[in-house]
This record gives C-alpha cells, structure tokens and sequence, in this order.
C-alpha cells in the first residue's frame, strides 16, 4: 500500500504544523503590559511598592493585634483573681479591725468600771483619816454627778469648833477629796450640852499618781 505525501512547491509557502487532537491546551497570562508598564513609569513602580508595603504592614498589624489582644486577656485574667484575692483579703481585715474595735470598747468599759468602784473607799477611808477627836458623822451621801466625776456632803456634830476647823483642812489635805465647803454651821441642844451641828460639801478628784502607794494583797511567802 503505497503512502502519498503531500509538498507544497509554491514560493514562500509555509510548512503545515501538525496540531494534536484534542483543542488548545489553557496557558496562564504573561503580563507583557503591565510589564511594559512598570518598566516605563516610576510613579507606578512606586505605587506598587506602597501598595506592597501597605499590604505587608497590615498583615503584620493583624498579626500583632491578635497576639496583643491574647496577652490582655490573659492579664485581665491575672488581675481578675487577684482582686477576688484581695476582696477577700480586705473583707478577713476589716472582721478583724471590727473585732478589735469591739475588744477595745469592752476593755474601756471594764476599765471605767473598774476605776469607779474604787471612789466611795477612798472618800470614806480619807474621811475616817481626817475625822478629828470629839467630832462624828451622822450623814454621808452624794449629791452630783456620776462614777468620779461626783460631789458629796458630809453631816456631823463637834463639841469644839477648832475641831470642825481641823476636819475641813483635813479633808483638803486629802489627794482625793477637794473643793470643802462649810454649807451649814449651828449649834443645837445635845442632851445636857451644846454642839455644834454642820454640813460640809465637797468633790471627788482623781489622785496624782505620785502621791498613791500601792502594796500587795498577798505578802510574798504566804
């Protein structure tokens, strides 16, 4: 079986080219004018380098933003216990300041108390210490005031009047006793003789410290 083979023998024709079956095959665009483009103007070379950079710079700023908004999380959290921390720290002081403020008032009150009950000894141990010979007491009762912040008066009968004298100095002299005063001053009948009958008012004082001798209730050895 003989093959025919085909020529083309006119001048400047062009050899056939054998095409494959099958349609073009796709090819991706060269670009040749943005090339051209590029390449004969700088503003646009500029252009596409700002372009570049902005889209470089934002990836980066997203980037970051999210690393940043991770950290502030985190530390928002930190800062969150820490205050449930001290919430509880601040709320454990304040009980125990409210208890000690307690514990103090107690203690003021008991010490009040407790200096108080000493006033009537002392006035009537410096009364029976000042009472002269031929005088006595019918009468002592206060008048004023409250705990050791109180006045007094005290009744009784002299035989002598140098007696009552004595007694008022007396009672002055005292570190607890101050502010004497003659309030009444008569004399009465008293059986077969006349007596002088009085009132005296006076004020308690706090002592000076200085002036109290302390000593024990137990003596060392008992």
């Amino acid at each position: 079986m003989l093959a025919l083979i085909e020529m083309n023998l006119l001048p400047g024709g062009k050899r056939g080219v054998a095409r494959p079956k099958g349609g073009r095959k796709p090819s991706l665009p060269k670009f040749e004018g943005l090339r051209d483009m590029i390449k004969g103007d700088p503003w646009v070379i500029g252009v596409a380098v700002l372009a570049i950079i902005a889209v470089l710079h934002l990836g980066f700023t997203w980037f970051a933003q999210g690393v940043s908004l991770s950290g502030v999380e985190e530390q928002l959290e930190i800062e969150r216990q820490d205050s449930v921390r001290y919430a509880e720290a601040i709320a454990a002081a304040d009980s125990l300041q409210a208890r000690q403020d307690t514990l103090q008032r107690k203690e003021a009150i008991i010490r009040e108390i407790d200096a108080d009950r000493f006033v009537w000894p002392h006035i009537l141990d410096e009364i029976s210490e000042a009472l002269p010979e031929y005088t006595w007491l019918t009468g002592v009762a206060q008048t004023a005031g409250a705990g050791s912040n109180i006045e007094f008066r005290i009744d009784g009968m002299t035989g002598q009047t140098p007696a009552l004298t004595r007694f008022m100095r007396n009672l002055e002299d005292s570190p607890f006793i101050q502010d004497v005063r003659l309030s009444n001053d008569e004399q009465i009948q008293q059986g077969a003789r006349l007596v002088h009958s009085f009132v005296l008012t006076a004020r308690y004082q706090i002592p000076d410290p200085a002036v109290i001798v302390t000593e024990p209730i137990i003596l060392a050895g008992e």
